[in-house]
């Protein structure tokens, strides 16, 4: 593995830039095997140069904003944003999909989801969204097949060592059910670690929660009905 470094339109995440996404995030209080499961990558990651992502940062990205950084854009073109999404995934509801089994690439290590049917409709679902508020210029993100990151790496390391002892967990697979997805602003920084490295870390503040359930509607942070 390599060091991971967080992209935006292409080139290495600007300074400071905090980024429009929408995510799909697991309750590990309610998911329980997905809970040890992630407990038991993260002990195999521990020797690793890898930055685990803990309960209040393991999702399933579903989809950037990337056509401009979050400072730029409103209150009005976030509600807008909110709406859309809400609209398009009325009548989607909550998605219960297989994590696991865990594997090492070049940027740390993360979690195989399946099966992708209902998950690339969430994901499309999202995207029309997007599209429609923010236009197709919106869309420059590719993260491949839905997965959740495990952590990220900050220096290079044997990831086929990782993946051997990733591969001894048992079992290797938990059920995770999402059932609404969150707009985020999300932010990545480099931080220090003690042999001097700099490791990119994240963490976001939330826009709102759309619940995957029929009539869907938005709930903003703090409301007391979510």
């Amino acid at each position: 593995m390599e060091k991971f470094t967080p992209k935006f339109q292409g080139s290495p995440w600007p300074y400071g830039a905090r980024v429009l996404h929408v995510y799909a995030v697991p309750d590990l209080t309610v998911d329980l095997p997905l809970a040890r499961l992630v407990a038991e990558c993260h002990e195999a990651m521990r020797p690793y140069p890898i930055t685990a992502m803990g309960a209040d940062t393991l999702h399933c990205t579903l989809e950037m904003v990337a056509d401009t950084t979050s400072d730029k854009i409103g209150e009005k073109e976030r509600e807008q944003l909110v709406a859309a999404l809400r609209t398009h995934l009325a009548g989607l509801g909550p998605l219960e999909v297989l994590a696991g089994s865990p594997i090492a690439n070049r940027a740390g290590a993360f979690l195989d989801l399946s099966p992708d049917e209902h998950l690339v409709e969430l994901q499309s679902r999202v995207r029309d969204a997007i599209r429609e508020v923010r236009g197709a210029g919106a869309l420059l993100h590719d993260g491949g097949r839905a997965h959740m990151s495990l952590g990220y790496a900050w220096t290079e390391a044997s990831s086929d060592a990782l993946q051997t002892v990733l591969r001894r967990i048992s079992p290797s697979h938990a059920s995770v059910r999402f059932t609404s997805v969150q707009l985020l602003d999300v932010l990545f920084r480099q931080e220090p670690r003690p042999d001097g490295a700099m490791a990119w870390e994240l963490s976001w503040d939330l826009v709102a929660t759309i619940p995957l359930t029929a009539g869907t509607t938005a709930v903003p942070p703090g409301d007391a009905s979510s």
